[in-house]
């Protein structure tokens, strides 16, 4: 097996540098600082040297790894978010070219969120840079975009089509009016990404428009025109619109456009995919057009591949099998002899050993032209039996192709990796991995299955930590990025781990490469975390710190349920920190709102930390965009209420019954629980009550509860007696195991505690029993046991 060593460390090596090995303790990378937020810094560490060389840099924070030009793109969109002055144009548009030029020469696509803001500068650019000529974009700028958008991503977006269509009309402004013929290729390129993007139809309009014109055109343009018409009919085939693609191939052919094999592979292939046997047959039978330098022609190979798949799937071998024998009579090409050899496998269920066979008939029968088997064949037949989920069968045609001196390529390792990690081989994937590593992968063809092979490293019940790390440094080695399924899996790890460096590190270099979604998805993976009690309160900090970092676009919501979980957790100096991080940001959306402070004044009341109820209310007395409601004033009333504030919070009582909303039923539990707490609160309550009573309010179980808290918590023991005894007939319901648990808890004193519990025995002994099994714990002051019943704070 090859060395796991890295490229990097056989470079050392090579420049006499030694090693340096570290100190095996890893202390923390930051200390928790409730008064400000942390800095994402490592902690000093000691370097050994053996051969007393300069020890190893420390490892330190990375910056955001972007695409050049995309940051300035980004401070657009941010400026215009918030209203703020946009940079200079002429920053904006040397952003905007060292961005697509970069694209262009990697081809490698734009994704949404690229698209959108590359899109916003080019309309901004064009609507506000009227001064400088062309608005400070050439022609060849906008041909450099073309070219980049393209390329699309699997998920093309509006964006891509709204950027695609605003510079193709830029061109036909600025070049297409004299010499219309100079723009088939921008033309092509636009139809492309129109049928993409399931516009087809928009597509087929401008085709049909442009033909209109009468224009002439030479044997390029005709190409060009066939390209888009080609791209429209392969666009409603993807769709599955059955009817234009008939209509389209209709008015195709009314143009000029022949039935070749091109053709047939679109509309054969679409009805074979839907299973549609008679117009499978008729389109695939249908005559097509040979080549200008070939007198018969055949159908591609991707198009007998997708017969073969119908035929066999709607057991229509029987009509299948003449037709392939007598492509077999017709020394095909290369491609079409790879699809005769599956055709012999999954249609006549040969096994390894007779397709082998038939390789050596074929050798033997046909001229000079037939090419030997490679292992592109072979690799169509290994792919084949991983389809049927035969993995012997994969290894076994691979076994074949060595037998017969063809060498594995990099397609072969790719399946064998893939396949292996469904069968959780990882040991066998990491030897398929290791010989992979010695192929052309200047294509990058590897990159989707190494991210699954992380993936399933980092969800091993034992993840390999240095196994991990050292595919994932030779993706960054070559400037590869990982998926947002990938990054959230190796994030995740570190975050367990502790390794606040590598977890700020691995998102700074990939994140910023996702679009949207992606984003989301890696995100929601560190705010699961953070939501999992299983991790430590301290992990959670960590996680919150970088996602606040990382992801400033994270909103209200999910920035209020972090809140909440610190309040949860009984860390109220963290929640808060929270809080104001939201209330200090700089868009506007993600500023608390009314609810967001009723729950940041739930969760201290939960806590009980005066403290941070001044903080906070001081907080929302200069928030001058906070209109009070009775929600707000009922979550002010449990705060003050739990931290022992009880004359306060009566005081918002009397705000919410001066208030044009009025008290809610929540409101009526709140002021009966602070009445519970407050010297002579039961004439408050009686007063409460008798309203309630006069206006003939639907007493709720919860409120009547809350009313017993009241009186009991006054010592009124005797009367709550009655209270409860009569309940049945003044309010239409009996006690529950709150009603006499309350009751019990609330009430001052052992001795009083006692005299209800012999009462409830004896007048509610079933109810008394359910309570008994809820059990008894120490109250808040540590006094005396009471049931354990948890009073939720409500607004």
């Amino acid at each position: 097996m090859r060395s796991h060593l890295t490229r990097t460390v056989f470079r050392r090596l090579l420049r006499n540098e030694g090693f340096n090995f570290r100190c095996p303790h890893r202390p923390a990378l930051h200390n928790l600082r409730c008064g400000a937020v942390s800095a994402l810094q490592p902690s000093a560490r000691r370097y050994v040297s053996v051969f007393g060389f300069s020890p190893k840099p420390e490892r330190s924070i990375k910056d955001p790894d972007m695409d050049p030009g995309f940051s300035t793109l980004l401070d657009l969109g941010l400026m215009n978010t918030l209203r703020a002055r946009s940079p200079p144009a002429e920053d904006l548009a040397k952003a905007f070219r060292q961005f697509v030029a970069h694209k262009a020469g990697l081809k490698e696509p734009i994704n949404t969120l690229q698209a959108s803001y590359v899109l916003r500068t080019f309309q901004h650019l064009r609507d506000t840079n009227g001064a400088e000529p062309d608005f400070g974009l050439k022609t060849f700028d906008l041909k450099r975009a073309r070219d980049a958008m393209k390329i699309l991503p699997a998920k093309p977006s509006s964006e891509h089509v709204d950027f695609a269509r605003e510079v193709f009309e830029e061109l036909r402004r600025r070049v297409g009016k004299e010499n219309p013929g100079a723009l088939l290729v921008e033309a092509r390129d636009f139809v492309k990404v129109l049928t993409a993007t399931g516009n087809t139809l928009e597509a087929r309009d401008y085709l049909v428009k442009y033909l209109s014109e009468g224009k002439e055109l030479n044997d390029h343009g005709s190409k060009q025109v066939k390209t888009m018409w080609l791209y429209v009919m392969d666009g409603f085939s993807a769709e599955g619109n059955e009817v234009e693609l008939a209509e389209t191939f209709n008015m195709a052919s009314a143009s000029g456009l022949q039935y070749d094999a091109a053709v047939q592979d679109i509309m054969s292939s679409f009805y074979a995919s839907r299973n549609n046997v008679a117009k499978a047959k008729e389109w695939f039978t249908k005559p097509i057009a040979p080549k200008a330098n070939e007198e018969v022609a055949y159908p591609r190979a991707s198009t007998l591949l997708s017969i073969l798949h119908f035929a066999l799937r709607n057991n229509e071998l029987e009509w299948l099998n003449p037709i392939f024998r007598s492509i077999v009579q017709s020394n095909p090409d290369k491609a079409n002899w790879d699809v005769i050899l599956l055709w012999a496998a999954e249609g006549l269920e040969k096994g390894p050993e007779e397709v082998e066979r038939m390789m050596d008939v074929m050798a033997r029968h046909n001229d000079e032209s037939y090419k030997q088997p490679d292992m592109d064949t072979f690799n169509k037949l290994v792919e084949s039996a991983i389809s049927r989920k035969n993995h012997y069968l994969a290894e076994r045609y691979v076994a074949l192709a060595e037998r017969r001196g063809i060498r594995p390529n990099a397609k072969t390792y790719i399946m064998q990796m893939d396949y292996r990690i469904d069968a959780q081989d990882l040991s066998g994937a990491q030897g398929a991995y290791d010989a992979l590593r010695a192929e052309d992968l200047s294509e990058r063809q590897d990159i989707s299955v190494a991210n699954k092979y992380i993936r399933a490293l980092c969800s091993a019940s034992s993840p390999n930590y240095d196994k991990i790390m050292s595919v994932v440094t030779d993706l960054e080695e070559r400037n590869a990025r990982l998926e947002a399924d990938t990054l959230s899996s190796l994030v995740i790890l570190h975050l367990k781990r502790g390794d606040m460096t590598e977890v700020v590190n691995s998102l700074q270099r990939n994140v910023f490469h996702h679009d949207l979604e992606d984003r989301d998805r890696t995100r929601d993976a560190i705010f699961d975390y953070c939501l999992d009690r299983s991790n430590s309160t301290a992990q959670v900090w960590d996680a919150y710190t970088v996602l606040r970092s990382v992801y400033p676009e994270t909103g209200r919501d999910l920035r209020t349920r972090l809140m909440t979980e610190f309040f949860d957790r009984r860390r109220s100096d963290m929640a808060c920190h929270a809080f104001g991080h939201m209330r200090q940001h700089d868009i506007p959306e993600i500023r608390p709102n009314v609810d967001t402070y009723v729950a940041c004044f739930l969760g201290i009341g939960k806590c009980a930390d005066e403290e941070s109820l001044d903080m906070v209310h001081n907080m929302m007395k200069m928030d001058s965009t906070v209109e009070p409601s009775t929600k707000l004033y009922n979550s002010l009333m449990a705060a003050f209420t739990a931290v022992g504030d009880a004359d306060r919070a009566l005081d918002f009582w009397i705000d919410v019954t001066n208030s044009r909303e009025g008290p809610s039923y929540a409101s009526l539990e709140m002021v009966f629980r602070a009445c519970e707490k407050n010297d002579f609160g039961e004439k408050p309550a009686k007063e409460i009550w008798g309203t309630m009573k006069r206006m003939e309010i639907e007493i709720t179980p919860e409120v009547f509860n809350a009313y017993v808290g009241a009186l009991a918590g006054q010592g009124l023991s005797e009367e709550v007696k009655k209270l409860i005894e009569g309940m049945e007939e003044d309010v239409d319901f009996g006690p529950d195991v709150n009603t006499l648990g309350i009751f019990y808890n609330v009430v001052p004193g052992q001795t009083k505690k006692d005299s209800v519990e012999t009462w409830g025995q004896i007048t509610y002994p079933e109810v008394w029993a359910e309570l008994e099994k809820i059990g008894k714990v120490p109250d808040a002051d540590d006094d005396y046991e009471v049931f354990n019943i948890v009073r939720e704070w409500k607004a």
